[in-house]
């Protein structure tokens, strides 16, 4: 009885010195992501367009206007070269973790509505289009913007853009 006490001691002094480490692996852990610096927020070339010349551009598109009354005809639309928006997606991919596709929950339009948010809010560009459309998948949503060479569209979900009609995706309606 007394060798089994004696174990059972021993084995209860190891899984507190366990807990101990863990315990400190755990802060230093959060100690380190503390430390760990976010890349600066990218310094971009801000170019506009006008309202106008914006609706022009959408509808030649064929796209359709989901709220033609919210297109700010007077006022700039703002956008940025090809390099700044290389700078924009690598910034937020790496500084944020852009959360995991649920069904239902966080599928496609929330990847859309969560990047344009992104894009107005840390960089203010409003040239950066909440889309609707089709994909090789059926309906989608997805995104569109403007850059000094032309209109591209982005597909969210896996951080990838390209020319309109590449990929099977066609945008139907956008929401600017």
């Amino acid at each position: 009885m007394g060798k089994m006490f004696l174990e059972l001691l021993a084995a209860r002094r190891r899984v507190l010195a366990l807990e101990t480490t863990i315990t400190e692996l755990q802060a230093t852990i959060k100690a380190l992501e503390a430390e760990q610096e976010q890349p600066p927020k990218p310094e971009i070339e801000l170019l506009g367009v006008g309202g106008g010349v914006v609706q022009r551009e959408v509808t030649g598109m064929g796209l359709k206007l989901m709220y033609p009354n919210l297109l700010d005809g007077w006022n700039a639309y703002y956008y940025t070269n090809d390099e700044g928006w290389a700078e924009i997606f690598n910034y937020i991919y790496c500084v944020f973790d852009m959360p995991p596709y649920l069904a239902q929950r966080m599928d496609c339009e929330d990847f859309a509505f969560l990047l344009k948010g992104l894009v107005s809010a840390l960089f203010g560009l409003n040239y950066f289009a909440f889309i609707i459309g089709d994909s090789p998948g059926g309906k989608h949503a997805f995104n569109l913007f403007r850059t000094d060479t032309g209109q591209l569209l982005f597909e969210p979900q896996l951080g990838t853009f390209f020319s309109i009609g590449d990929k099977g995706y066609k945008p139907e309606w956008a929401l600017l």
